[in-house]
């Protein structure tokens, strides 16, 4: 097999690992926010617990990855979760919520890492069907008729995803595109 031929075959075995992840990682995909709990809640079961400021800058150490967040916000408390294959939660509670709590009325930011993030975003998002995001340097995409969770990865993070769920329509392309989704520090 010629290099040309790899070359096709690699990117045609990554646009199908980047379709994978997508449906895998996609929080909600069929229009209903509710429906967003069973996968949320496996995320932050087990493991869930409210996090400092200070235990924030400590997460990339403790899972072994950069980890992003929407920054401080007013009036919440940051609940972190994870899986045993890396993935994280972090979830903006309000209303004195408890880490766990199954309401999915909550910002939740997940990082994901898996090789080739970066490339399987970009290619996603040039497709059918889905929304093109370009903001603050990253690449990421969203379903136009289900507006609650975008996608995104950017090039100095290329094994890792970031997908931004927000149970009120469009406000998860909102927080994307202000810039506040960025690496906790």
């Amino acid at each position: 097999m010629g290099a040309r031929q790899r070359a096709v075959v690699l990117g045609f075995a990554a646009i199908l690992v980047g379709v994978a992840v997508w449906g895998i990682t996609a929080c909600n995909r069929d229009g209903d926010p509710s429906s967003a709990s069973e996968k949320v809640s496996m995320a932050t079961t087990g493991d869930a617990r409210m996090v400092s400021d200070d235990e924030l800058a400590r997460l990339p150490e403790e899972v072994g990855h950069q980890v992003f967040w929407a920054g401080p916000r007013s009036g919440t408390q940051v609940e972190f979760s994870s899986d045993e294959t890396g993935n994280v939660h972090l979830r903006y509670l309000t209303d004195g919520a408890e880490a766990g709590d199954p309401n999915q009325s909550y910002l939740n930011i997940g990082s994901y890492p898996f090789a080739g993030a970066y490339e399987a975003t970009r290619k996603l998002a040039n497709g059918p069907d889905v929304v093109k995001v370009t903001e603050h340097g990253g690449t990421g995409f969203y379903d136009p008729t289900n507006p609650y969770s975008v996608i995104i990865a950017w090039p100095e993070q290329p094994d890792l995803q970031v997908e931004v769920y927000d149970p009120v329509r469009n406000r998860a392309l909102e927080v994307v595109r202000s810039g506040d989704i960025v690496p906790v520090s």
